[in-house]
C-alpha cells in the first residue's frame, strides 16, 4: 500500500525508488544466502548494495558490465529494474539467479583487476563501433589496483571518448583517484565521490554520467566512498518520509522475498 501524496522526484519517479528499495534488499538477501559456501568473491559485502543497485538498475540491454565480482547478483539487480512493479520476484527469476550463482561458484578469477580493465577499455571501443550510444559499466575495489595501475589505465582510457563508466567500490586501503586524476591533468575525466550508502545519489550520479557516456563525452569515474551506513535503512526513511511507500510496506518487502526464495 503507498501512501497519499507522496512526494514525486521529477528526476527519479516513485516507481524507480520502490525498485532500488526491492533491490537492495533482494541483492542483501541472496548474498546472505549464498554466503553459506566459502566462495564469498562471489558476493557483494554488506553494505555495498548501493554502490550496485544504483549504476546497475537502469542499464539498458545493449550495455555491457565488466565486474571484478557477482555477475549473478548483477544480472539480478537488472532484473529486477524491468520487473513489473506490482510483481515480486517470481521462482523462475530466483532459481535462475542460483542457478547461474552455482555456475558462477565454481569458476575462479584469472585476470587481475588492472588486467580487465584494460580489456573494459576493449569492449567500450568495440561497443562503441558496434552500437553507439550504449555503455560499458565497469567495477574494481578502490585498492585494486595501485596508484601507478590507476594512473596507466586511465591515460589509456582517456583516448577516443570512450563510452567507460568505472565504478570504484570501497576498500580497506583506497587509493585517491581523484589525486592521482589531478596529478595527471586529465581534466576530462570527472571523479564524482558519492556516499556508498546512499542509493538515490548513486543513481542520480549514475544516470548522469551514463547520459555524458551515451553522448560521446568519454569515461567516467563513480568513486564509492563507505560512510559506514546500512543502505537499506537509509533508502527506508526516505520512502516513508515522503509518503513514497508507508512502513507496512517497507517492512514486508524482506519477509515477501524470503518466503519466494527456493528450499536449501
Amino acid at each position: 500500500m503507498m501512501g497519499s501524496k507522496a512526494f514525486e522526484n521529477p528526476l527519479i519517479p516513485n516507481v524507480r525508488m520502490r525498485a532500488m528499495f526491492r533491490a537492495l534488499v533482494e541483492t542483501r538477501l541472496l548474498s546472505e544466502r549464498a554466503s553459506k559456501t566459502r566462495n564469498a568473491i562471489h558476493l557483494i559485502p554488506k553494505g555495498q548494495e548501493a554502490a550496485w543497485v544504483g549504476p546497475l538498475i537502469d542499464l539498458k540491454p545493449d550495455d555491457l558490465t565488466s565486474l571484478s565480482r557477482a555477475n549473478w547478483l548483477a544480472t539480478h539487480i537488472r532484473a529486477v529494474g524491468v520487473r513489473p512493479t506490482a510483481n515480486a520476484a517470481t521462482s523462475r527469476e530466483l532459481r535462475s539467479a542460483f542457478t547461474d550463482f552455482n555456475a558462477e561458484k565454481s569458476t575462479r578469477l584469472t585476470i587481475a583487476p588492472f588486467d580487465r580493465l584494460l580489456c573494459s577499455v576493449g569492449m567500450a571501443i568495440a561497443l562503441k563501433s558496434i552500437s553507439p550510444q550504449s555503455v560499458v559499466t565497469a567495477y574494481a575495489a578502490a585498492g585494486d589496483l595501485t596508484p601507478s595501475e590507476w594512473k596507466h589505465f586511465l591515460e589509456v582510457a582517456a583516448e577516443g571518448d570512450l563510452p567507460l563508466i568505472v565504478v570504484a567500490t570501497p576498500n580497506p586501503k583506497p587509493v585517491d583517484i581523484s589525486t592521482v586524476v589531478k596529478r595527471m591533468g586529465l581534466n576530462t575525466i570527472p571523479v564524482v565521490p558519492v556516499d556508498a550508502a546512499d542509493a538515490v545519489a548513486l543513481y542520480r550520479v549514475a544516470q548522469e554520467t551514463l547520459l555524458r557516456a551515451r553522448a560521446d563525452g568519454g569515461v567516467a569515474i563513480i568513486e564509492c566512498i563507505d560512510c559506514g551506513s546500512d543502505p537499506i535503512e537509509i533508502l527506508g526513511a526516505q520512502l516513508i518520509g515522503k509518503k513514497i511507500c508507508t512502513e507496512r510496506w517497507v517492512a514486508a518487502v524482506a519477509p515477501a522475498f524470503r518466503a519466494a526464495l527456493p528450499a536449501k
